[in-house]
């Protein structure tokens, strides 16, 4: 049903739960997971710092999801978070996306402008993990 699964992940708590769902449902389906980091080009840090916060990050799920014996891809990029996830959804060929997402209390606006862009831009079926 779903060769690959696209995981945006940006270091948080829950990025890193996205990627756990993922691996369950890769191992159900017989997919691949991509991971993939967006470097925030508007964040204050050093490129080579983000750089190398991105490749430890990327790199730490990558070692977990091949230790569950699941077949992994990685991307990294430096842009946009909001406006480069459709870019990375059509790059990585996959048929889902997995995000993880932090839900507010307010009711005014319940989720952060990363998912809203990722809904509104990425032609796929997304599932948001909280």
């Amino acid at each position: 049903m779903f060769e690959k699964i696209l995981v945006p992940i940006d270091g948080s708590e829950i990025s890193k739960k996205a990627v756990s769902k993922a691996v369950e449902m890769a191992k159900e389906l017989g997919s691949t997971i991509v991971v993939a980091n967006i470097m925030n080009q508007k964040n204050s840090f050093s490129f080579d710092m983000q750089d190398d916060e991105s490749r430890d990050f990327v790199s730490a799920m990558v070692d977990y999801i091949k230790g569950e014996d699941v077949a992994v891809e990685s991307m990294i990029l430096f842009g946009s978070p909001e406006f480069d996830i459709e870019k990375v959804a059509r790059k990585s060929e996959a048929d889902v996306m997995l995000l993880g997402c932090n839900v507010k209390e307010s009711l005014d606006d319940p989720i952060g402008s990363f998912t809203k862009a990722s809904i509104r831009h990425v032609k796929l079926p997304i599932i948001l993990i909280k």
